[in-house]
């Protein structure tokens, strides 16, 4: 009896875990977020993602996400005119962007964050071609 019941109980687990569940998401907030928490000593960087969509993409159906890592620490998952504030310590930083459709798309800035520029701010955005780019709205 305690045999038939744990099989049974197995053969539940595995099924689930074999199941998968579609989540909804509202594309009005960046997923995945790091370095939002305004600690002493920090900065603040502004990111913005535009309202330019990948090419299949709509409003309401987005597969194309431009994910922004901060040195190489996936920082955020941005659609289309999602915004945040991240709190960086004054250092140089390495911002990378990322989408990926057929292919992975890549663009790495340098940016100096200092007491110098109280805020500074950076748009998200795909050129023709569907590659991610950040423009500097400071310069």
């Amino acid at each position: 009896m305690l045999k038939h019941s744990l099989l049974i109980a197995s053969l539940l687990l595995s099924l689930s875990s074999c199941s998968t569940f579609k989540t909804t998401h509202n594309f009005k907030k960046p997923l995945n977020l790091m370095f939002i928490n305004n600690d002493i000593n920090t900065i603040p960087l502004q990111i913005k993602r535009n309202e330019k969509l990948c090419d299949d993409d709509k409003e309401n159906n987005q597969n194309c996400p431009i994910k922004l890592y901060i040195d190489d620490f996936k920082a955020g998952d941005f659609y289309i005119n999602n915004a945040t504030t991240y709190y960086l310590k004054p250092n140089e930083y390495v911002l990378t962007v990322k989408n990926c459709k057929e292919k992975c798309n890549t663009f790495h800035m340098k940016i100096i964050i200092d007491s110098k520029l109280p805020t500074t701010s950076l748009i998200l955005s795909i050129n023709q071609e569907g590659k991610p780019f950040i423009i500097n709205k400071n310069l």
